[in-house]
This record gives structure tokens, C-alpha cells and sequence, in this order.
């Protein structure tokens, strides 16, 4: 007799817990389930065998999605608003839309170094668009509708990442 694979209560619970926060790491996960790792990356392996979920790498990092429920370009933006510079950037660039580097700059942090390599990425990765205006790249969010949804979507675990990021 086959076992279903959410039979299992700690399946369920990862399970539940990918649904509720499309675009997870693994150490994130691992911290808020309370897990070992080899006990989560035995039941994710299984999950993933099992195709319920799916496990996306890039750019060295795995994030985890239950499968066929979000588009591949929704899967790059949520990896974005999931991080913390690429969101602060997103997110900024909604509410500013065509800024340059040395505005953007102003409301961070960070090293022009660190806000060009993020730009580039954002905008290799189809999250960003640029354009030329005489001798300055001007920013803007390529589908902020896409951005609002997947805010007000999953807006209690992505309102925990930036809390949690501002802390």
C-alpha cells in the first residue's frame, strides 16, 4: 500500500508552510520549523519526489514553491521581495518610479557598488527595467501590478521579512 504524501503530520506542516510562504530558503525554513536539517531535507526530498512542491535554484540560492501554482516570472519577483536590498530597492522604485542610482542611493545604506550589482541583477532577472534619459539610467518596477498582488497576497510573511529586516 502506497503512503500518501501529506499523510505524514511533519510533510503536512512543510507543506502548509511552502503554501503560506512561496519563495522560502531552506535555512528559513529550517529556523522556523525548528527542524534539523536532515530531517527537513529528507520530507522536502520527498515532497519534491512526490511533486508537490518544487525547488527553484538560482543564483546559488534554493527557494521553495507548492508546484503549478505561480509563473515563472512570479517566482523571480517573489524570490526579489524576499531578499533584503533587492526588496528595499523594489519597493522604493514603486513609490519612485524612473529614479536613478544617486537617487535611490540617498534612501539607503549601502555602497553605489552594492545598488548597481542589485540593479543589474533586478534587471537581468526581468524584476526592473531602465532607461536611457541623456546620460542616466532612470528604474522602474517592469509590473508593479504584479508586485502590489503578490504584497497583498502574502503580505503577513512578506510584512514579517521586512520587520525582520528593519530590526
Amino acid at each position: 500500500m502506497k503512503e500518501e504524501p501529506l499523510e505524514l503530520p511533519m510533510r503536512r506542516r512543510i507543506y502548509t508552510y511552502i503554501k503560506a510562504n512561496p519563495g522560502i530558503h531552506f535555512r528559513k525554513m529550517q529556523r522556523d520549523l525548528s527542524l534539523a536539517v536532515g530531517q527537513l531535507d529528507f520530507h522536502l526530498n520527498s515532497l519534491i519526489k512526490n511533486e508537490l512542491i518544487v525547488k527553484e535554484t538560482a543564483e546559488g540560492n534554493a527557494r521553495y514553491y507548492v508546484r503549478d501554482r505561480f509563473s515563472r516570472e512570479e517566482k523571480v519577483m517573489m524570490s526579489a521581495l524576499r531578499r533584503d536590498i533587492p526588496r528595499g530597492i523594489v519597493l522604493h522604485l514603486l513609490e519612485n518610479p524612473g529614479d536613478t542610482p544617486s537617487r535611490i542611493l540617498r534612501y539607503f545604506k549601502f555602497t553605489n557598488a552594492t545598488l548597481s550589482y542589485h540593479l543589474r541583477r533586478l534587471e537581468k532577472a526581468g524584476v526592473l527595467e531602465a532607461e536611457m534619459i541623456g546620460r542616466e539610467r532612470h528604474y522602474r518596477v517592469r509590473d508593479p501590478e504584479l508586485v502590489n498582488l503578490l504584497l497583498i497576497s502574502y503580505s503577513t510573511t512578506l510584512v514579517d521579512t521586512i520587520v525582520d529586516g528593519l530590526s
